[in-house]
């Protein structure tokens, strides 16, 4: 009974945090003044978890303020290793409006909402680890500070998740031990540390209701354990498929994918099935 008081505080303590969160606008003074094709956001907030002021960035659909009353599916984009919330796939912001608004435009892709966090500041990496732990930032202070302050349709059929590199580890890991959150991911030129076969038959009816898409170039160093990974979701029965393309682990090929993770992500958003 004591243990589980003590998860009840931990889990109402977390609650408490994330209610309390107050986002406030990054220094401009810190970065390079620029004009985006649509609304884009710099925003941090303190994490208690993580004892740290956190970073965090928001691309919103063009018509954002226009439109009050409209509430929009949400992508979270995970960067790879030494990038942060200004760029994903080294690419700035500027140059990511710039794929959004192709692919929305003529309405190939649903407007969404797209979060960037930030997980370089202090250490690298999307896991919790010994004295930082960012996944319970993610899931229990970023998440909801996201869904308070925007209009997002705030379920697993409106949320999907994607990335690359280190943001594809950090995919995988996100909608594979929290499938309950996700509609869709979208893992790009990543490792997988996470054997599907290895899951009970329980956590494996849970993960079969995440779409997923595994791209990597075909000259990638993560080609061999990308391939290998989607074996293991057909194996046991995953929504998978597997997409590569002639290309390297290198900007020009995320980039690219990008374009194609946002119509992946508007196939399975919950409005696009029924």
């Amino acid at each position: 009974m004591k243990k589980i008081l003590a998860i009840a505080a931990l889990v109402l303590g977390f609650a408490a945090a994330a209610s309390a969160q107050t986002i406030k606008e990054q220094d401009p003074a810190a970065h390079q003044a620029r004009v985006f094709p649509m609304p884009v956001k710099h925003l941090y907030f303190h994490s208690e978890i993580l004892g740290v002021d956190k970073n965090f960035s928001v691309i919103l659909p063009k018509n954002y303020d226009k439109n009050p009353d409209k509430y929009y599916p949400v992508v979270y984009l995970l960067h790879g290793g030494g990038e942060n919330d200004w760029e994903w796939a080294n690419i700035p912001v500027s140059m990511l409006c710039e794929v959004i608004t192709r692919e929305t435009n003529d309405g190939t892709c649903a407007e969404m909402i797209i979060v960037q966090p930030n997980a370089t500041e202090v250490k690298g990496g999307y896991n919790n680890v010994e004295g930082w732990k960012y996944q319970d930032y993610f899931f229990n202070e970023l998440i909801p500070a996201v869904e308070k302050n925007f209009r997002v349709k705030a379920d697993k059929g409106h949320r999907a998740v994607g990335g690359l590199s280190m943001g594809a580890g950090g995919t995988y890991q996100y909608a594979l031990t929290r499938p309950e959150m996700f509609c869709a991911a979208y893992a790009i030129s990543g490792h997988s540390s996470i054997d599907v076969t290895t899951l009970s038959p329980a956590e494996l009816e849970k993960v079969k209701t995440v779409a997923w898409t595994i791209d990597c170039g075909d000259d990638d160093i993560a080609f061999d354990n990308a391939v290998k990974t989607y074996q293991q979701m057909k194996k046991v029965g995953m929504n998978a498929q597997f997409r590569s393309r002639d290309g390297v682990h290198a900007t020009f090929y995320w980039y690219d994918g990008l374009g194609l993770a946002l119509r992946f992500f508007t196939r399975h958003f919950a409005d696009q099935c029924e």
